[in-house]
């Protein structure tokens, strides 16, 4: 049986070391479900937490839609 996620959103790396270590250094705590080596659903709810980490740690997400 298929399983349909609502109000999440991903975060997909370019290498599973990039994910590692982004995980490490906190986004860990957002995820609501791992999707693969490079990819992880976060809660959509605290995007802002997200970014904020993202940029504490120099990093400049590509954002879309879609």
């Amino acid at each position: 049986m298929p399983t349909l996620y609502t109000n999440v959103a991903l975060v997909e790396c370019a290498d599973a070391d990039g994910l590692e270590t982004l995980l490490a250094a906190g986004l860990s705590r957002y995820v609501v479900r791992r999707l693969g080596e490079t990819t992880v659903a976060v809660d959509h709810q605290r995007l802002a937490e997200v970014h904020r980490l993202f940029k504490r740690l120099g990093q400049t997400p590509r954002v879309t839609a879609e």
